[in-house]
């Protein structure tokens, strides 16, 4: 084996090291970044990346894509609705006091999408502003809302208005007309953890408290980039 030979085996070898210890680090930096962040949030296995092309809407039924949402940032994001008699509004309590406590609260953009379009255009971002004023307030168009849920594995089911309409919360006049105005949605309540690169990296579940999910968006925002 001649000396150049030699020389570029060696430059081979290093390199292959190289490649193997940065590949084995980073996967030991994930996994031990999993196990600080539980149970608040949960990584997951490999970070799904996610189309541009999923179209969401404002108050004006202005058309924006993920991109345009995430302006490069974090993006974390909860599905409800405006008329949610408790669950959504104590959620975002708890999304705000999160987010006040983080150290990288700059590097996110907090996403309120409604899954009850009909009701909520025209008054998205006041319901979200209500808790944040740098909150978003976003929805889509209900065949989109079927392809997003898909996409992102959320979903959202209206309650019958006939059920309701049994309920000590309805009217006389809504139980004879049987008015559609009156009606729960059944919908995820985890939130959605998105890369600035459009990437599904991790999912906060219940309890939801605020401490332990600032510590762990902070800990992904500064581990992840």
């Amino acid at each position: 084996m001649n000396k150049i030979t030699q020389f570029f085996s060696l430059v081979l070898t290093a390199v292959i090291a190289i490649t193997g210890f940065l590949y084995f680090g980073g996967q030991q930096d994930i996994e031990g970044l999993k196990k600080s962040v539980a149970p608040a949030a949960s990584l997951y296995p490999e970070a799904k990346s996610i189309s541009e092309k999923l179209n969401f809407i404002n108050d004006q039924s202005e058309s924006l894509n993920l991109s345009e949402i995430s302006q490069g940032k974090w993006v974390l994001m909860y599905f409800g609705y405006t008329s949610c008699p408790d669950v959504c509004p104590v959620d975002l309590s708890k999304i705000n006091l999160s987010f006040e406590m983080m150290e990288n609260k700059d590097k996110l953009q907090v996403v309120f999408v409604s899954v009850d379009p009909a009701r909520d255009i025209g008054r998205l971002d006041q319901f979200a502003g209500a808790f944040n004023s740098s909150f978003l307030g976003l929805t889509a168009h209900n065949h989109e809302l079927g392809a997003i849920g898909k996409s992102l594995g959320v979903y959202h089911q209206v309650v019958e208005s006939q059920k309701l309409a049994q309920s000590d919360h309805s009217s006389d006049e809504d139980q004879e007309t049987g008015s559609h105005e009156h009606y729960n949605v059944d919908h995820t309540t985890s939130f959605l953890l998105f890369s600035p690169d459009l990437k599904l990296t991790a999912l906060l579940t219940s309890p939801h408290e605020p401490k332990p999910m600032a510590e762990a968006l902070d800990k992904i925002i500064e581990t992840l980039g």
